[in-house]
């Protein structure tokens, strides 16, 4: 029991750490997507977020190896074990290596292929987007060898570092938006290779730090049989899962520029950013819990795993979902306001997204656990099937019927789908109360939804919008009416945990 409460203290002051890193990276990213939008204008802006999708298809290995990467080494640290720890660590940076090499070939062969062939570019824009294709690959590249650094910081629970690099990262490319709008230079071409310089700087950070903090973190090519079987059974069951969200996102987006054109994939990259700023709030809680869910296992504590995907679900919902209200209510105008020109469909996208967003709350937490046990083929197999549903449906449905709304919505059905089966997966694996979970998990969160939800568009019907000043008054009221609301549906348990943590921070900054 004590030592479950020092892992909540450890996971309550790692989303502390985590939030402010978030509040701090929201802020800055926002304004750099307007930078950007202005610097680039809305075509080369949409063909950037076309080709650095075409590009993130082939990098689904990412999330994939990051899911291995994280899951051995809490395993390891879990167990006290150093010398099998270090062996994890070694074993994941080679089959990072070789991935990477193997993604890279794909690209410059298949990749290329289809960016001249299949996407569709204006002609005299297809030069600039070769050389965004090539910068964007050399982010991915360093982005794949980077999963093991990223893991070992998390796996050791130094969020302020990790907070601190993600920080850096989002100044450093704000930077580079200015220095493309004071440029002659072809700005598209300019944007994609200081960002894949940027990239390539956290590289050798993560790598630099690492191998001076932890002792587990060493270089050299490491080849063990029976682990990399072991691995491999896992890798397999996670890459397919990953290929398919992976394909289900960006292949709408393929499916958007074929039949609508880059300025649609304009509007989409806009609402897939508004949409992470929800998304956020909920993988900053889940970088605090996962290493506790993984380890809570490893230890065989089964009744504190199911209680922490319990707890971290709600409490991420209500998070989230105060934050996503008022985007939802004023999409227009907090659109207007942050990028000053509106693609069409940039609405509707944003709302859509901001939904979808919301089904990763419920979703992250199961698939973790799932990570845990390590049997992961119900969950990343036969679950993302789902995903890759939304593909078809939507392509079949455009052939008759061309509406830019319908893709986005059959992806956000499918992932809806997606979470039900995780329920039922977790359910078989680890016996997760059902019942249980959707009267402590499902139905106050949707309850606290769709109150706020409907008493914000109440204030923005009764009073009018005349200035920024009442916009900025309205949102504060609905965030408030949220909180209240979120504070109403909480456990007795969960409410003094809430004011122990308000009450630790304050006494710290006194």
């Amino acid at each position: 029991m004590n030592d479950n409460s020092q892992n909540n203290k450890r996971i309550a002051k790692n989303t502390f750490v985590l939030y402010i890193r978030m509040i701090l990276l929201m802020l800055v990213s926002l304004y750099t997507s307007r930078v950007v939008l202005k610097a680039l204008g809305v075509e080369d802006f949409g063909i950037y977020n076309i080709v650095g999708g075409l590009v993130s298809l082939l990098s689904f290995f990412i999330s994939s190896l990051t899911n291995v990467s994280q899951r051995y080494l809490n395993i390891g640290i879990g167990n006290g074990d150093k010398r099998c720890t270090t062996n994890y660590f070694k074993q994941c940076g080679t089959i990072l290596f070789i991935f990477s090499i193997a993604i890279f070939i794909v690209a410059e062969t298949i990749g290329t292929w289809f960016l001249y062939e299949k996407l569709v570019i204006p002609p005299n824009r297809l030069e600039a987007a070769f050389w965004v294709y090539q910068f964007t690959l050399v982010s991915i590249v360093c982005s794949i060898n980077q999963v093991n650094y990223l893991g070992a910081i998390i796996a050791h629970e130094k969020m302020s570092v990790y907070a601190y690099l993600g920080i850096f990262e989002a100044i450093a490319r704000l930077a580079t938006a200015f220095i493309v709008i004071g440029s002659s230079n072809d700005h598209l071409i300019l944007y994609a290779g200081l960002v894949s310089l940027v990239s390539i700087l956290v590289l050798v950070f993560h790598i630099v730090y690492c191998h001076r903090k932890f002792d587990i973190c060493k270089f050299g090519f490491y080849w063990n049989k029976s682990l990399v079987t072991d691995m491999t059974k896992f890798i397999s069951a996670n890459i397919f899962g990953c290929f398919a969200w992976s394909a289900s996102t960006q292949g709408t987006n393929i499916i958007i520029n074929i039949f609508f054109g880059p300025l649609c994939n304009a509007a989409k990259g806009i609402s897939t950013q508004i949409a992470s700023v929800v998304s956020k709030f909920t993988e900053n809680i889940m970088t605090a819990v996962k290493p506790q869910i993984i380890k809570s296992y490893a230890s065989g504590d089964r009744e504190y795993m199911l209680n922490l995907i319990n707890k971290s679900s709600k409490l991420s919902f209500f998070i989230s979902a105060i934050i996503a209200i008022p985007f939802i209510i004023y999409t227009r105008y907090i659109l207007q306001i942050w990028l000053g020109i509106v693609p069409e469909y940039t609405v509707a996208f944003s709302r859509i997204a901001i939904l979808e967003s919301l089904t990763y709350v419920f979703i992250t937490p199961l698939w973790v656990a799932a990570n845990a046990t390590g049997n992961i083929k119900r969950n990343q197999i036969y679950g993302r099937i789902f995903n890759l549903l939304s593909l078809p449906i939507s392509y079949i449905i455009l052939c008759i019927y061309q509406n830019a709304i319908i893709p986005v919505a059959a992806c956000t059905i499918m992932q809806y789908l997606y979470w039900f089966y995780c329920v039922y997966d977790i359910k078989k694996q680890l016996d997760l109360n059902i019942r249980n979970y959707i009267r402590s998990v499902v139905t106050p969160s949707f309850a606290m939804f769709s109150i706020s939800l409907i008493i914000g568009y109440a204030i923005k019907t009764i009073l009018n919008i005349e200035n920024y000043m009442i916009l900025l008054l309205q949102i504060a009221s609905i965030v408030v009416i949220g909180i209240l609301t979120a504070y109403s549906f909480m456990t007795k348990g969960e409410r003094c945990m809430i004011k122990k943590i308000i009450l630790k921070k304050r006494s710290k900054q006194i």
